[in-house]
């Protein structure tokens, strides 16, 4: 972070502790590691962090349906509950499979999850220059 200020989206990765029957599902006759998006809540800003998970969560089950475990929120009581999360807005611990996946559905999921964190990624630029634009245009005027 301290190399590099223009960075965006931070991801700390793990696997689950659940079994392969709890931690797979199967899509278009591919299996696929499921992903789990844990947020930590003793972080401040907790709920700005949670929202971009969800955004990741929704924009990936409207492509791999079934991918996602979804959302979970965790204080001191239940884990952590911080994560690093508060180092930075848009941080998110992503849990991809379980202790019995094979590294070709973590690899299928990993491949899922970047496609649809660099969409997210670009969409978000995109608004911003829209944003800019229209905010140079409106000065102009």
């Amino acid at each position: 972070m301290a190399g590099d200020k223009d960075l965006t989206f931070f991801f700390d990765i793990h696997r689950d502790s659940l079994r392969r029957k709890e931690s797979t599902v199967t899509i278009g006759g591919k299996d696929y590691a499921q992903v789990f998006f844990i947020i930590g809540q003793r972080n401040p800003d907790w709920k700005q962090n949670e929202s971009f998970a969800n955004e990741i969560h929704e924009k990936l089950e409207a492509s791999y349906p079934g991918l996602s475990r979804g959302i979970w929120g965790k204080t001191a009581a239940t884990g952590n509950g911080e994560y690093n999360q508060s180092l930075a807005p848009d941080s998110v611990l992503i849990e991809i499979g379980g202790v019995d996946n094979t590294l070709e559905e973590c690899y299928r999921t990993a491949d899922a999850l970047a496609k649809t964190i660099s969409d997210l990624y670009w969409q978000s630029q995109n608004a911003e220059a829209a944003g800019a634009g229209a905010k140079k245009a409106a000065t102009a005027q």
